[in-house]
């Protein structure tokens, strides 16, 4: 993994940011987790469930949600609604990844302005992902979840 390099003056000028990260194979949520806190000045909260993930953001406010698909009993767009639902998370912006055939997904997908990401997962290309997201975010280029067509297409 090439760690994502940051200007100093802007790791220490800005506070951390929240990714929920939900994930039930803790293999790959392990991954997630440890590339995040490796390779990112972000901090990952990691859970396994739907869940587990509404009982997180009471005590928290996320920056982003990483979801998975294919989750138990669930999916990740339909964790996606529930979150988005709840007051002060309108306009949290997710990144959801599946193992499954991204086509399928593209029209939900598109009406919530999600990016989509096969897996396995290219690590550099989600870490950028994530940093894009993130870093637009803190100068405040984006209004609400809106995440661009080309920024979609470039995930």
């Amino acid at each position: 993994m090439s760690a994502i390099e940051y200007p100093p003056s802007m790791d220490a000028a800005l506070p951390v940011k929240t990714i929920l990260v939900v994930e039930d194979d803790n293999s790959i949520g392990a991954f997630l987790e440890l590339a995040i806190l490796q390779e990112t000045r972000y901090h990952p909260l990691l859970v396994s469930s739907s869940a587990e993930a509404v009982k997180a953001v009471q005590g928290i406010r996320p920056d982003l949600f990483l979801l998975d698909y294919f989750l138990q009993r669930t999916t990740g767009i339909t964790l996606y609604d529930e979150l988005h639902a709840m007051d002060g998370f309108e306009d949290i912006p997710a990144i959801i990844f599946t193992a499954g055939n991204l086509e399928q997904y593209q029209q939900e997908v598109e009406q919530r302005h999600i990016i989509a990401m096969s897996k396995p997962i290219e690590l550099d290309k989600l870490l950028t992902t994530i940093k894009n997201i993130l870093e637009k975010r803190t100068r405040g280029d984006t209004k609400g979840s809106s995440i661009s067509r080309d920024e979609r297409a470039n995930a």
